[in-house]
């Protein structure tokens, strides 16, 4: 009984999001530069156990997509930000996981992406909040103009034409 109630509070924010309008924008003015400068320098494994920080992949525009492998709108969307991430080489794309890196390795054998994967694991909920997602809701993207300036923010499943708009303005 305690197991399932553990299993429910880490659904919930999920849920929460789920309820959201997909792809809803919002206000990147609740974002502490403090939060941008931690993410950025926060060594995360990738699968391969090779660290990586984020700021690594801001030589160009950015999508940093917080996700798991246990939600069900994070699985949704992956076929569209790979899309996205083929049609747009100009663009970097990153999968930053709330997840284990064996659970990773299995849903990779069912969905790949050609974009990285790292492993950031449960903690990263809390560092979500700290960049603006109150709930702690899946997915969460961040967008990045080149350099690392905040551009925009979305919590819950990216609407595949919006991001592309987006990623429109920040690689002309």
């Amino acid at each position: 009984m305690l197991k399932m109630a553990g299993v429910l509070l880490l659904l919930l924010p999920g849920a929460r999001a789920l309820a959201m309008k997909a792809g809803s924008s919002s206000d990147i003015a609740d974002v502490s530069e403090e939060a941008l400068a931690n993410l950025f320098d926060l060594s995360v494994p990738d699968m391969s156990g090779q660290a990586h920080t984020v700021r690594e992949y801001t030589n160009k525009p950015l999508v940093l997509n917080f996700w798991a492998t246990w939600c069900p709108p994070c699985v949704k969307e992956m076929p569209d930000l790979e899309a996205l991430h083929q049609a747009y080489p100009q663009v970097n794309f990153v999968g930053f996981a709330a997840d284990t890196e064996r659970n990773m390795r299995k849903f990779e054998e069912k969905v790949t992406v050609s974009y990285p994967l790292l492993v950031a694991g449960m903690g990263s909920i809390g560092l979500m909040k700290k960049l603006g997602n109150k709930t702690g809701g899946l997915p969460f993207t961040l967008i990045f103009e080149t350099g690392g300036k905040l551009s925009h923010k979305i919590l819950g499943q990216v609407e595949k034409d919006e991001l592309e708009q987006i990623l429109k303005t920040l690689s002309s």
